[in-house]
This record gives structure tokens, C-alpha cells and sequence, in this order.
């Protein structure tokens, strides 16, 4: 495919190889060795500078980092946490690995999450809210904010997708209380997996701190005899994977210039026809890493069978809702917690929602070749236009 799902992997160069060489030469890729080459709190202090939040912590993918997240912010057994219905298994595997109930609340478009729903569902038992950032765009978050504010939970933002978007300025994952990224190899940024946990509430980084280094205070060597020790897990980032995120980040910006350049030139061809096209509400803060398209549910495999004689790939970003999973039955979760019945905006979006990755190496002739294989899929009358 001309346009694979990948995007800071396709320009992995001497930079990464010098950085992870670097590691292998000193034989030091824990965290916590004594080394010249601490890549992993370079990359945390590159973090918290680009994105202006106090703390940054780096683990080993984003999954461990909503399950830090919601350990950092004190959530429960048997409490509730309020989801974005339409997200990725892992958002919902968090919470219930912490032994949470996941509640999908519906998606907007423009909210992240529909307001009324979230009302609708809100009960005193709920202690958080999980909002999912959608590939490569942010949402408005201040109304969410302000619910979150007026019944006193926390609101955690799933950036996993998202990471270097902004909206008015304000990049994913630091709108809300505690954010989190991934790093895995389909990501804006990639080391094959990692992520980061990013806040700017010091009770909540130093909880995320501890519980992800197995309960440990750590200096240099971890103590479990201090009073601020707790029961923890092994989520550590380690140095291979800090190295070369940390060469990633050096190019974030030429990414994100590629491919909202690439996007934009296609984009041209439909300028006076594009109500199929699902455009930001904040085009400028978008990083341009794909094109959304309504399609019609019965005409979803006919288009991808005509794009794919151009070698370019139209996807589903997720065929389902998370909880329609034989999986989520198997996590002993009630139909009335599943709402099986619900979530009716959210399942027309998994149904007709189309993804075609912009990655940031198409050259000019690639371009034209995407443009062409949407206005064939107009032409064939394949495209509906997608309401949030």
C-alpha cells in the first residue's frame, strides 16, 4: 500500500541507530543504570517542554499507562469510570484491570463525548471520566472539563492516538487532569511500543511514579520501607525505547508538516464537494495523519476492494463498538454496563466511518493517486456524508 497505517516509523534513519547504539555500547538499557545515556528522562523533559505540562512519565505502552493513570488518581474497586464508547479495547481493559466498571457513554464529534449522554449516565458511584482523542485530532474539551469540575471527578484524556494535536493551541492529553500516549508502531511517534503518563498535579505523577516502578520510592535504588510506598506493577520505559523516541521527537514537526502538506493537496480536488469528508473543527492543530470518510455500511467492502487496486488502503478505524467483544462478556460485565442497546451514534460511526492514513512520506504522484480513488468512490455513489 501506498498510504500504510504507519507514520514516525517510516522515518526511522541514522538517527535512531546512533541513539540506540549509544544504549548497547554502554551495556546500560535500565531505566535506573547508572549511565551517560538517560534517554528515557531526556525524553520526559522534552515532553513536559513541548507540551508545557509540569510532569511527564514514561512506561512501556499506553494500555500500562491508563492503568497508571487510573491507580494515580485513586480508582476503586467496583467504582465506576465513564468511557468514550467509541475506542480501542484498551481504554476499557484499563479500567477494568484496576477492577473498575466500564460505562461507554456516546461519542460528539466536537465534545469527544455527547453531554446529555454523560449526564444521562452519571451516577454518585462514577469517579472518572475517559475521553478518547481520535487519530491525529482533538477535541474541545472545556465543556467535558467543566462537567467533570461541578460533580468533583477526574478527567483523564486517552491521547493514545493523538499525540502532538492540539486544539486552540492546547495539545491532547493536557486539557483534562492526567493524559496518556502511545508509542506503539502504528502512532504519530513510534518505538514499537511505549507511552506516557503527563499531568500537572504532583500527587498524581508521584503516585503514577511509584505504582509504575512496582510501589517503589526511588532515588537511584528503590525503597519499600517509605511511608509513600504502595502496591505497584513493572511498567517501566527502558532506555532502547527512550532513545529512540527521543530521535522521534527531534523529527515531530517535519511529520506533522508532511502530512497535513500531503492532506491539504488533496484536499484541493474537493474543495466545493467535500460533505462526505469529516474535517477538523481545528484544521491548523490536526497533525493531517489521515483522511475521514462517511461510506455506506452496504457498500464498505466495495470500496475497499476498488481502492485496493490502487494500493491504496481505506480501513474501518473500528469495525465495532469495544463492548459488542465476546471479550467484555467474558469480564462478567451486566447488559445494563455494557449498554448493549445504546450508544446508537457511536455504532453508525463504527459503521460508515472510513480511514485513509496520510503517512508523511507520499510523494506528489501518491497524492494524486488517493485524490483519484475518492473521486471514484463518489463517482460509484459509495460516500455518505458523516454527522457527528
Amino acid at each position: 500500500m501506498i498510504n500504510p497505517n504507519e507514520y514516525g516509523s517510516l522515518l526511522y534513519d541514522e538517527k535512531e541507530m546512533t541513539y540506540t547504539q549509544n544504549v548497547i555500547k554502554t551495556r546500560r538499557v535500565f531505566r535506573y543504570s547508572k549511565t551517560q545515556f538517560d534517554y528515557v528522562t531526556q525524553f520526559e523533559l522534552e515532553m513536559t517542554k513541548l507540551l508545557k505540562t509540569t510532569y511527564c512519565l514514561g512506561v512501556i505502552n499506553g494500555t500500562a499507562g491508563l492503568i497508571v493513570a487510573l491507580n494515580a488518581i485513586g480508582i476503586k474497586p467496583g467504582e465506576k469510570v465513564l468511557i468514550s464508547s467509541y475506542t480501542f479495547q484498551a481504554t476499557a481493559l484499563a479500567v477494568i484491570a484496576v477492577g473498575a466498571i466500564p460505562i461507554p457513554v456516546e461519542i460528539n464529534l466536537d465534545t469527544g463525548i455527547d453531554l446529555e449522554d454523560l449526564e444521562e449516565n452519571y451516577t454518585y458511584d462514577c469517579k472518572a471520566i475517559i475521553v478518547t482523542q481520535l487519530q491525529g485530532r482533538c477535541f474541545n474539551l472545556s465543556k467535558l472539563k467543566q462537567f467533570a469540575e461541578l460533580k468533583k471527578i477526574v478527567l483523564i484524556e486517552d491521547a493514545c492516538q493523538a499525540f502532538g494535536s492540539k486544539y486552540r493551541g492546547v495539545y491532547s492529553g493536557c486539557q483534562g487532569d492526567i493524559g496518556v500516549f502511545s508509542f506503539q508502531q502504528f502512532k504519530q511517534i513510534s518505538a514499537g511500543e511505549g507511552g506516557a503518563v503527563v499531568t500537572n498535579n504532583e500527587s498524581y505523577y508521584k503516585c503514577a511514579r511509584n505504582y509504575s516502578d512496582m510501589g517503589a520510592v526511588r532515588n537511584r535504588f528503590p525503597d519499600w520501607n517509605a511511608d509513600d510506598t504502595i502496591m505497584g506493577q513493572n511498567y517501566r520505559m527502558n532506555q532502547l525505547c527512550g532513545a529512540i523516541l527521543c530521535a522521534q521527537l527531534e523529527k515531530l514537526n517535519y511529520m506533522i508538516s508532511c502530512q497535513q502538506g500531503s492532506r491539504k493537496r488533496i484536499y484541493m480536488r474537493f474543495i466545493d464537494q467535500s460533505g462526505f469528508i469529516l474535517h477538523s473543527k481545528d484544521p491548523e492543530g490536526d497533525t493531517g495523519m489521515n483522511i475521514l470518510l462517511g461510506i455506506k455500511q452496504n457498500h464498505f467492502y466495495d470500496a475497499v476492494q476498488l481502492s485496493n487496486q490502487y494500493n491504496v488502503e481505506v480501513r474501518k478505524m473500528w469495525s465495532n463498538l469495544y463492548f459488542e467483544n465476546l471479550l467484555f462478556k467474558k469480564a462478567h460485565l451486566t447488559d445494563i454496563d455494557l449498554r448493549l442497546t445504546r450508544c446508537q451514534k457511536s455504532q453508525l460511526l463504527a459503521d460508515e466511518l472510513a480511514v485513509i492514513s496520510i503517512p508523511p512520506v507520499l510523494h506528489y504522484e501518491h497524492e494524486e493517486t488517493i485524490a483519484d480513488v475518492i473521486s471514484k468512490l463518489e463517482n460509484k455513489n459509495y460516500l455518505i456524508s458523516i454527522i457527528g
